[in-house]
């Protein structure tokens, strides 16, 4: 299913197919000046080639490599569409790694693809490194507008998992490198459009900091990670279970326990 809303110069794609609304999971590409803005999930291929079809579009960018984002890379390659992503990105695509039962059910299985035209953007449109989420993760900037395409650098001021990978730290960095632009739009792939931008990623870097400087204290105190997470975090349950402990609050101080030198600790 592809819902299709439009905000003056922006076209938000929001791609949803049963098994993911059962999962209560969504997410959305967005089209600027003719680039498209990450591509849908491998399971909602076909609507994005139904709406290529109909739309043409001089290009396509990639915020981050997870199938959610990236799971329509295979029509734009097929279409000769070219694409804007980082080396890191391109290496992920060609060969992606397996992912667990969950993912597969709500998203699809990536498809791994070899070769994709590479892309200029426009002139206006600017990529910026914003890692955290995932280490490749950019974000798109429209300078004109002040407009922001944050992938996933925001879903939520408060999210309390994470997977293995992610790093808070970083991510509370980019979190000051886009709030330093004084965004007035940001549009994010699960939320769409933000209400008060600046007051919403500013929230969530001050809670991301909070967070952390509270766990190295208790890692310093010779705490273990679940007790950490139970802590400050709370209880663990439901993403746990559904996730097959791919994303939990443990990951989290993990994540943070990785930055704690051994000199402190």
């Amino acid at each position: 299913m592809l819902q299709i809303t439009r905000f003056d110069d922006v076209t938000q794609l929001r791609f949803t197919t049963w098994k993911s609304r059962l999962s209560g999971m969504r997410v959305s590409a967005f089209v600027v000046r003719g680039v498209l803005v990450d591509n849908g999930f491998p399971a909602a291929a076909p609507d994005l080639e139904r709406w290529l079809d109909a739309h043409p579009i001089t290009g396509a960018a990639i915020t981050h490599y997870h199938e959610d984002h990236s799971g329509g890379v295979a029509v734009l390659a097929r279409r000769g569409i070219p694409t804007w992503m980082p080396e890191a990105t391109r290496a992920k695509l060609a060969n992606p790694a397996p992912i667990l039962f969950y993912r597969r059910f709500s998203w699809g299985t990536p498809v791994a693809v070899a070769s994709v035209n590479s892309f200029v953007l426009p002139a206006g449109l600017e990529t910026i490194p914003t890692p955290g989420h995932s280490a490749d993760h950019h974000v798109l900037w429209d300078a004109d507008t002040r407009t922001v395409f944050g992938g996933d650098l925001f879903v939520g001021v408060k999210v309390r998992i994470a997977h293995a990978t992610e790093d808070a730290r970083a991510t509370a960095s980019s979190l000051r490198r886009i709030i330093a632009l004084q965004p007035r739009r940001f549009f994010d792939a699960h939320r769409g459009l933000l209400e008060d931008p600046l007051r919403l990623l500013t929230a969530k870097a001050d809670w991301i900091e909070a967070t952390v400087a509270r766990m190295e204290r208790l890692i310093v105190d010779g705490l273990d990670d679940a007790t950490i997470a139970r802590l400050v975090l709370g209880v663990d349950r439901i993403g746990r279970w559904y996730t097959s402990g791919d994303y939990t609050m443990e990951n989290w101080v993990a994540g943070v326990r990785r930055g704690v030198s051994s000199a402190r600790v």
